[in-house]
């Protein structure tokens, strides 16, 4: 965010941490929404629109499935360069119940056929993978384990 004025961060009351220096560095360009994934996405969706880049995170199934109109009538058919990053895979988050279980994600993102998904399984792959969805200008979902 430090050489890139575009890049927005929207979330749904998560992070725990992970989040604070943006807060602290970037406070305009950090939006967290609270337990609202449709305006998320939103956001999101208007950032885009007006040539920022805005990196969408929530847990998996917050970030897919609440939102899931939105992402097919708008991200995905329109094509608007929202950047997704889903946190969780499977079980991760188990402890919290089938409400966090993301079981079918990669199902429901084929579904999505103008937004390139990844979900890479070592951490090294992530700063390539981010430089790469900063600088497209199409729709992405990265899906990160939990560690």
């Amino acid at each position: 965010m430090r050489t890139n004025s575009h890049i927005w961060v929207v979330t749904g009351d998560l992070g725990y941490g992970g989040f604070d220096l943006i807060q602290k560095d970037f406070p305009h360009r950090y939006i967290n929404v609270g337990a609202s994934e449709q305006s998320m996405m939103g956001i999101g969706i208007g950032l885009a629109l007006e040539g920022k880049i805005p990196f969408v995170y929530s847990i998996s199934t917050f970030l897919l499935y609440r939102p899931y109109e939105t992402i097919r009538n708008y991200i995905n058919h329109e094509k608007i360069p929202v950047k997704l990053i889903g946190s969780g895979r499977g079980r991760d988050y188990a402890h919290d119940g089938i409400s966090h279980w993301v079981d079918d994600d990669r199902n429901v993102v084929k579904q999505f056929t103008n937004i390139t998904s990844l979900w890479p399984e070592q951490k090294n792959e992530i700063p390539m993978i981010l430089e790469e969805i900063i600088t497209t200008k199409k729709p992405f979902y990265l899906n990160l384990q939990r560690s």
